[in-house]
């Protein structure tokens, strides 16, 4: 109960990526209005999933992605607004704790989902015959389910090392919303055991992903260029290099990030790094996976045109 009262006056001061004003008003028009297109596009692929026809794993796995980049931009932008524009940038021991849950569950389960997306894209163009079979309705369920088991799983590890810490008065944090690094800093404790654990966990969940996607794009590659056709090869390579370059965007942003020692980069890197992973990605994902789609471009005529006629 002590403990409980105590956090309750905890509060962290999120100094952001720069202390000029100006510049805060010039990234507070630019963070809303990559929201705003991220809210946008995912709301789009929404609409577009809508329609039977695209009632597919890998559309269900678009619209689960499309759902986890609206959640996963939601925990982090708004508040981020809002410390543009305020005096003091503070946030207070529960809003902090409650943003870091769900911000390292839903980076943990878009890189799981991510993954099973490149296995998804594997077992369409190396094996089409045996699609049905390698992403048959159970396969596609167990992904899901492991997706958001991971992301569970992740944020309890993360929180039971952040609540076995000591915070009291107010904490300087070198970022601009609570992530598990920044935040393990301010704690006067020994926090090693702490760090060992997060990098652990964090280097095997990267680490198993990425070499999921590398296998599965290598097999896709070998297949392409084995493919008489040449018109067959540069359809298939223009969609695949896409995918893989958002991939690689997201993936080595977040190595850099969690896997690299922090005295190896500057904190300007950081918060470079940081904006590209939780803000960009989930704005260019909706037109990197789904709006460069014929058929769900096909599928949005037909849902807003029922609309229109409803």
């Amino acid at each position: 109960m002590e403990r409980a009262n105590l956090s309750q006056g905890i509060e962290f001061e999120l100094l952001g990526p720069t202390s000029d004003p100006w510049l805060q008003r010039l990234l507070f028009m630019v963070f809303l209005g990559m929201y705003t297109i991220t809210l946008l596009g995912n709301l789009i692929i929404h609409y577009a999933t809508l329609s039977a026809t695209l009632y597919t794993p890998v559309y269900s796995l678009l619209k689960s992605l499309s759902f986890l980049d609206f959640r996963y931009s939601s925990t982090v932008v708004p508040q981020t607004l809002v410390n543009f524009l305020a005096k003091r940038k503070v946030i207070f021991y529960p809003g902090c704790m409650a943003q870091m849950f769900f911000y390292e569950g839903f980076v943990t389960s878009e890189c799981y989902l991510v993954a099973a997306m490149a296995y998804n894209r594997y077992a369409a163009i190396c094996n089409p015959l045996l699609y049905s079979i390698a992403m048959s309705p159970e396969v596609y369920a167990s992904l899901i389910v492991g997706s958001y088991s991971a992301e569970f799983l992740s944020s309890l590890i993360h929180m039971s090392c952040i609540f076995s810490l000591k915070f009291c008065g107010a904490h300087v944090v070198t970022h601009f919303f609570c992530d598990g690094p920044p935040i393990l800093s301010p704690s006067r404790v020994d926090t090693s055991r702490c760090e060992i654990l997060l990098f652990i966990f964090a280097g095997f969940n990267l680490l198993s992903c990425t070499l999921t996607i590398l296998v599965s794009y290598l097999f896709i590659l070998v297949t392409i260029l084995g493919r008489n056709s040449a018109q067959g090869r540069f359809k298939a390579f223009s969609t695949c290099a896409s995918h893989f370059t958002a991939v690689w965007l997201f993936y080595g942003t977040t190595l850099f990030m969690y896997l690299c020692p922090g005295s190896s980069h500057s904190l300007t890197q950081d918060h470079m790094v940081v904006v590209i992973y939780t803000v960009v990605i989930s704005m260019l994902n909706p037109l990197i996976y789904s709006l460069r789609n014929k058929d769900v471009k096909e599928a949005l005529r037909k849902v807003w045109g029922r609309k229109i006629m409803e």
